[in-house]
This record gives structure tokens, sequence and C-alpha cells, in this order.
């Protein structure tokens, strides 16, 4: 759902705008992500814990605070990209590159280069 509802944004990603449909996409989606998205689930059916009310509540948190830095600085960098003018991110400071793009260097991308991947 996360995918549909965000769609613009995805549409702009270098994996969309750069890489192009090819051998890793395929492999990726048909292979990599199955495995590695069910890896989790295997080791619970066949290492049995029990948790307690308050452990699980911390693995929730948890959860949705990755979720929110994952989402909310892919959608800073999509506002950026399409209008650094926009009101949500014309406060961000930013180093114009060679290629004639900005890096931003404030804001969700101030803290690190890839801090979406920390979601």
């Amino acid at each position: 759902a996360d995918a549909l509802w965000f769609e613009p944004a995805i549409l702009t990603t270098m994996d969309v705008t750069t890489d192009g449909f090819g051998f890793m996409l395929v492999f990726g989606d048909l292979v990599w992500v199955p495995f590695t998205y069910s890896l989790q689930a295997r080791y619970c059916l066949e290492r049995p814990q029990t948790l307690s009310n308050a452990f699980l509540a911390l693995i929730l948190i948890v959860k949705c605070l990755g979720y929110a830095i994952f989402r909310g600085s892919n959608l800073q960098k999509n506002w950026f990209r399409n209008d650094h003018n926009d009101p949500r991110v014309a406060h961000l400071t930013y180093l114009p590159t060679k290629r004639g793009t900005r890096l931003i260097t404030s804001g969700w991308w101030g803290i690190a280069r890839h801090v979406n991947y920390l979601g």
C-alpha cells in the first residue's frame, strides 16, 4: 500500500530513473526480496519464543519509528527534488553539484547520506 500511496516519490528514485529494467531488477524482485523478506518468519517458526506484551510493544514502536524515518526522509527528498522552493523544504540547505543537481545538507539528509535506509 505504501508504494501505491507514495507512487510519485517512487517514480523518481534511482532504481526507476537510472538502472532500467535488467537482470538486477528482475533477480532482486523475483529472488532476493522474497528470500530476504521471509527469513524472519522462518527464524520465528523454527525457534519459537515467548515474548512479553512490553517487548512486543517495544518491537512495534521501533518498527513505527523506522517507518517514520524512512517515509519522512524519502518524502523530504522527493519534495526537494520536485521543487526546492516548496515551503515544506525551502528551509533546507544544499550544495550545488557539478552535474547541476543539489545535494541536501540539512534535515534528514544532513544526518546521514542514506538516512532512509535506517527505516
